[in-house]
């Protein structure tokens, strides 16, 4: 973030009818999440000695292997948003001039 192309973002695009397709009954957000903790069990299930794990300690491959089928779409678009675009007045916040300073993140 905060480069010269400005953020990126990478992600699943699966509409409610694919995911209905998939799951009836469900919609994209639904089958998005479960399709990560599918993967992760599936995980954990392959390496029952790696005791509690971070997240990025868990081979990428087999999550997106077993997660994929099930996500749609996935892309990754550059896009113009900043954490200062669309600023609501929710509340008094002190707001730094460089949109990637933390200070124009975090929410009080």
């Amino acid at each position: 973030m905060g480069n010269d192309n400005g953020v990126y973002w990478y992600g699943s695009r699966l509409t409610t009818p694919q995911a209905r397709r998939l799951a009836p009954h469900n919609d994209a957000t639904s089958l998005q999440v479960v399709a990560g903790i599918l993967a992760g069990i599936v995980w954990a299930l392959g390496n029952p000695d790696a005791g509690v794990v971070e997240p990025d300690d868990i081979d990428y491959r087999t999550v997106m292997r077993v997660a994929r089928p099930y996500l749609g779409e996935m892309i990754g678009v550059y896009d113009s948003w900043t954490p200062l675009a669309q600023r609501s007045q929710l509340f008094d916040s002190p707001c730094d001039d460089d949109p990637w300073q933390f200070l124009n993140i975090r929410v009080p």
